[in-house]
């Protein structure tokens, strides 16, 4: 969206822009490189942020350290909760690449998920003043070095591909939600970077981040990058062919719904689907499935549901589900803004009376209603993943350049956000998130450091405050 010129005219930092995300006005820090002759932009990263007419400074520069100085105080919390969590990825990563390649992907990984919104030329120095550098001694993290292997992971596509295949494997015949993410992406020389429907209207261009998302242990299964103008229904029939998504059921929004697409999906044998229809299709009203919805789900304890189902033939059942609560809202808010803009009417208001409070689904799938109900309901729950993805752990925007090194940056981003969903998952069951928030639990443990004194040289913890110590004794860091 544009930005407000009375936002645009607050002082702030000179090579900076202001970038609308989720509510908030951004200050991002720009410099500028030159690639195939041409000067492109390059976002440096998230500075602050202008809020009630005014700049504040979300945080400073970085100072920079020379490679290979000794450091005897570091950090230790935060990265030692992310690598307790994430050391089973490590091995995902070994059984496709050789243990020093899963490494430095894996530790690249892991200051992404323990500092949130680094940059690749601040990882260095985020490894070298962290404990990492002790669990996992000499990784080449300088900012060349960097840049080199991404590049050559990203040319050896194949193996992230076998990666995600090896996860969509493990989870096989469990339900799956499938969804596209907008990312921006600005840059001139990648396949990716294309004006969206919201992107051409927000002025700046995308790419689509196609997640597939386990509900049942609340983490991401696999991603795949596409342009940002593809639509979903084209870029599933993809997603499902290459990453080889052959059994359980895939939980879809609209807009994966085309003939090309649910033919894909009932050509294998083992892979059901999931899908709402839109409210103006004929398949309802044909089958009548807006009227007589008198059947109550029981089995649903958290609001009172009325449902219908209807077989249309051996591969296609249709499902029916009507909240009442929902309905009276939708009726109100429907009169309500009509008689506003005088634009009522009661034909329409006829026509239109059966749609509220309904949702009807197609599946390929003969399923109990509450199966149906309770799988689409927790669809919401990739939204959590993906506001984890860009305002918690801030990856947001795309910074690189290249097709190789955005496949590369794309897959470690993907490895960040599984460290960050499992942290998530340890502090909702160890009770800890009903008391602090993601951020403030790794704003505490930021306290944890690793001290390194005497003639001995031997690392040591920090003191610190009682319930800091506390939080560390209960996450078992």
């Amino acid at each position: 969206m544009p930005i407000p010129a009375e936002i645009l005219a607050v002082e702030r930092p000179k090579s900076t822009r202001v970038m609308y995300s989720f509510g908030r006005y951004l200050v991002v820090k720009r410099t500028s490189k030159r690639v195939d002759g041409r000067t492109v932009p390059v976002d440096l990263g998230t500075i602050g942020e202008i809020k009630d007419g005014k700049y504040i400074e979300i945080r400073k520069e970085p100072r920079r350290t020379k490679a290979g100085r000794s450091v005897d105080v570091k950090d230790y919390g935060e990265v030692a909760l992310c690598d307790l969590v994430g050391k089973g990825i490590l091995e995902e990563l070994n059984a496709v690449y050789d243990l020093p390649v899963a490494i430095r992907i894996y530790v690249i990984a892991l200051l992404r998920s323990a500092y949130h919104d680094i940059r690749n030329r601040d990882i260095q120095l985020s490894y070298e003043t962290s404990f990492v550098s002790e669990m996992y001694p000499k990784v080449a993290l300088s900012e060349n070095t960097l840049s080199a292997f991404l590049e050559k992971v990203g040319m050896e596509y194949s193996k992230i591909s076998t990666f995600m295949r090896n996860r969509i494997e493990k989870f096989g015949g469990r339900t799956l939600v499938v969804d596209g993410m907008l990312k921006d992406c600005n840059s001139d020389t990648d396949i990716f970077s294309e004006f969206s429907r919201k992107g051409s209207k927000k002025g700046c261009k995308d790419l689509t981040l196609m997640y597939a998302y386990d509900p049942k242990s609340k983490e991401p299964v696999a991603v795949k990058p596409y342009p940002g103008n593809m639509l979903d229904l084209t870029s599933i029939e993809d997603f499902i062919t290459e990453f080889r998504v052959e059994s359980g059921l895939l939980v879809m929004d609209k807009g994966f719904y085309g003939p090309d697409s649910i033919k894909k999906i009932k050509g294998i044998e083992g892979l059901g689907y999931l899908i709402p229809l839109k409210q103006s299709s004929k398949t309802i009203t044909d089958n009548e499935m807006d009227k007589e919805i008198t059947s109550i789900l029981n089995e649903y304890k958290d609001a009172q549901i009325l449902w219908k189902k209807k077989k249309i033939n051996d591969d296609k059942y249709l499902y029916a589900f009507r909240n009442p609560k929902d309905a009276y809202d939708q009726e109100i808010g429907y009169l309500a803004r009509n008689r506003k803009k005088g634009t009522y009417s009661e034909e329409k208001y006829l026509d239109k009376q059966s749609e509220f409070g309904l949702i009807v689904f197609e599946s390929n799938k003969d399923l109990d209603p509450i199966d149906v109900y309770e799988a689409y309901s927790k669809r919401w729950e990739i939204e959590i993943m993906f506001n984890l993805y860009k305002n918690i752990i801030e990856l947001n925007t795309t910074r690189v350049h290249g097709d190789y090194r955005l496949y590369a940056t794309e897959f470690i981003n993907f490895i960040s956000v599984l460290i960050s969903s499992k942290v998530k998952c340890l502090l909702s069951d160890t009770g800890i998130s009903a008391k602090y928030s993601y951020k403030q639990v790794f704003h505490y443990l930021a306290k944890a450091k690793k001290v390194r004194c005497g003639s001995e040289r031997t690392w040591t913890s920090s003191k610190t405050v009682k319930y800091i110590a506390d939080l560390m004794k209960l996450l078992g860091v």
